[in-house]
């Protein structure tokens, strides 16, 4: 399992609250930023492991290559919007309003869903790839742009679950 974050703090409070729980249960846990070494060797140690999750956040949302049997389920767990109030993000939306444009629809958006395709590449790295995509962030269905992040993924299976439903069909179809 790949789980990717847009905020380094979230990922650290999770990789706290699950590392003693999934250690007792044989899964490994790697995170990014916090086990030492590389992607590429977070990658690596990820890739040697029976049952493992890797959590990251920026660089994990591409270019990270798991194909196959590697990566069977992807967790995104908020659309992955750059922050408001960066300077880049500040100044771009400024030079947008002044040209008339709306600086949500015709920068934010669409600069996320570029990168929510990149994440959910992540798992479809080939055309036998299979998996499950679980996506935390509850705006992809009830959000008006949601729909731009759905469509632009190939044609595909949108359940909404609770985290019940959610287990009993993601134990199903791993059978």
């Amino acid at each position: 399992m790949l789980v990717l974050f847009t905020s380094h703090h979230m990922l650290k409070m999770t990789h706290q609250n699950l590392k003693q729980a999934l250690h007792e249960m044989g899964i490994f846990l790697y995170a990014q930023g916090i086990d030492s070494g590389s992607r590429g060797k977070l990658t690596k140690n990820f890739e040697s492991q029976e049952q493992a999750i890797l959590l990251g956040t920026n660089s994990f949302w591409e270019g990270v290559d798991l194909p196959g049997k590697q990566l069977s389920c992807l967790v995104i767990v908020k659309l992955p919007f750059t922050p408001p109030h960066t300077p880049y993000f500040e100044a771009k939306s400024e030079q947008l309003k002044e040209s008339g444009k709306n600086p949500f629809m015709d920068y934010a958006l669409p600069q996320a869903v570029i990168r929510f395709k990149q994440g959910f590449g992540r798992l479809i790295r080939r055309a036998d790839d299979k998996g499950v995509v679980v996506v935390f962030d509850r705006r992809i269905i009830e959000a008006r742009y949601g729909k731009f992040f759905l469509n632009s993924l190939p044609p595909l299976t949108v359940e909404s679950l609770d985290l019940e439903g959610l287990i009993h069909d993601i134990q199903n179809w791993l059978g």
